[in-house]
This record gives C-alpha cells, structure tokens and sequence, in this order.
C-alpha cells in the first residue's frame, strides 16, 4: 500500500478522534481535550494485556497460538461482560504508538498464527498507526480485527487492506434487547451494515496449507438463556447477506458475570436444550461452516 494511501488513511481516523465519531455511539466527546467518549476511552491508547492466546477458533490459534491484545474500555455495557474488568472499570496501561507496533513484532517473532485485536474500535487511529509502523518494520502475519460489530462502516471502509480477518459478534436480533442488556441503540441494523462491509472486504474464510486462517470473515453468535428468537433472527439475516457457506462459531460460553443476576433471564447459564436448539437452527438454515461449543 502506498505511503500515500496511508497518510490519507489516517489522517481519516484521526479527523474522527476529536471529537469522536470512532464508533456508532457518535458521542462526539473532545478527546484531544481531555474529555473521554461514552466508552470510558481518553485520547491515549490503554491495553488490559497482550498475550499468547489459545481460546479462539481452531484456524485463529493453531498450534502456537494468536497474539491477542486487549484493548481497555468498551463501546458496549453489556450487563454479562466476562471482561468487565478492563471493558468497563477500565484496568489497564498506557502504550504509545510504537511500543505497541513493538509488541506485534514482538509476537510475529515468537511465531504466533496472527495479530488479533480486540475491541480495538475507540483508539482505532493510534492502532492503525502502529499496524502501518509495525508493517514498514516487516509485519507480514495476518491482522484479526475482533469485534463486538458495532462498528461504523465508514471506519471500516478505512481499515480495508490493514486487517485480513473479521472475527465479528451478531450479538442481538433485536435492538430491544440491544438497548436494555448492552446500551447499544440501533445495534440490529448497525451490525447488519458493518457484517456486509467486512464480507465485501474480506469474503469468506480461507485457510492456508496448515489450516490457519489468512484471509475472510467469521461470524460469532453467543447463545442467549431464552435468545433462541434472537439467535433465529440473526441466523436469517447472516443467511440472506452473506450466504450460508460463512464460517459461524456458535458460543454455549454464556455465563451470569457482572450484572446479569439482576437481569432474568439471563441470571442463568443456558441449558443442553437451549444449545440443542441453536444446533438444530444452524442446520434449519444451513450453515456448515464453523464450530460449535458444546457445554
């Protein structure tokens, strides 16, 4: 990519920092001048971690493992977050532009299957600086962006040709329950729009010769206690957008963390029925592409 595009590229994203309009909150905070967005996230770029990481579908992992890197502060309140820690209180520490380029490189040498960027959306600028510096440095393993989809597409649209895998939520098929578990208004047809950018860039998953992802989009669904109606929904639309043959990972992992004890139903885990039921909805619509995690 030329030297060009990226200035261009950036200077894009940076436009959007002050005030904000990084994510579909649009909350317009003046970042450069010591406000911080709806999100929680000031102008300097905090992580949680970054580690060596197994927990991801099979072709995101491998045999060594993807180079996760978790972005404190979050677009969403999800009532359930398991990440509540660094997603909403905000733990972390601060890293410059070039230590975390560093920390890509420094996961490429240990050979890691990819760099997988997690919830990177509200410090997308600084984060597209270091991709570009870590690239100009010899990055050449693929970029997972690994998202909650409540993006904005003109924000995607910049990302095109710096990030190689879409590892993206449909969380709701409902904006109803968009609003009341996330805070996330108008997440339905924000998600639907963001899912058809990241198929347009990236198409569907492709796998190198040793079964690790290189290229393409994957879509996560986590299954809800009594979301089976939300789940068809977004089964239908995924279905109707991309196509049947996108590589879905259907998640049991559902756990009551957080808030969720004052949220019924989901102050529960789901059943073996309930995942038995997503099962059956998959096939009713006829994805066979992904994997599915059993209790």
């Amino acid at each position: 990519m030329k030297d060009s595009e990226n200035r261009l590229r950036l200077k894009k994203l940076y436009g959007l920092l002050s005030p904000c309009y990084l994510c579909s909150l649009n909350c317009g905070a003046e970042r450069l001048n010591g406000e911080r967005g709806v999100c929680g996230a000031g102008v300097k770029m905090k992580i949680s971690s970054a580690t060596i990481y197994k927990g991801e579908e099979p072709p995101l992992v491998g045999k060594t493992g993807s180079g996760a890197i978790f972005f404190s502060f979050c677009n969403l309140k999800c009532v359930y977050c398991q990440n509540y820690n660094f997603s909403q209180k905000g733990n972390g520490h601060f890293v410059s532009v070039s230590e975390l380029s560093e920390i890509m490189l420094h996961f490429q040498e240990k050979g890691v299957a990819n760099i997988n960027l997690i919830t990177a959306t509200h410090f997308i600028p600084q984060v597209a600086s270091s991709l570009i510096l870590a690239k100009e440095k010899g990055l050449k393993i693929p970029v997972v962006y690994n998202t909650s989809g409540y993006e904005s597409v003109s924000v995607l649209k910049l990302l095109s040709g710096l990030v190689d895998i879409y590892l993206t939520d449909f969380r709701y098929g409902t904006n109803e329950w968009a609003v009341k578990y996330s805070a996330a208004p108008f997440y339905t047809e924000i998600a639907k729009s963001a899912l058809k950018e990241m198929f347009r860039q990236t198409g569907n998953l492709k796998l190198g010769e040793s079964g690790i992802a290189k290229r393409g989009t994957i879509v996560r669904l986590l299954i809800f206690p009594e979301g089976l109606a939300e789940l068809e929904l977004s089964l239908k639309f995924i279905k109707e957008s991309v196509g049947a043959g996108v590589y879905i990972s259907l998640m049991s992992q559902y756990v009551p963390v957080y808030k969720a004890k004052n949220y019924p139903p989901l102050n529960r885990k789901i059943t073996k029925q309930e995942l038995l039921k997503a099962s059956y909805l998959l096939r009713k619509y006829g994805f066979k592409n992904g994997w599915i995690q059993y209790l």
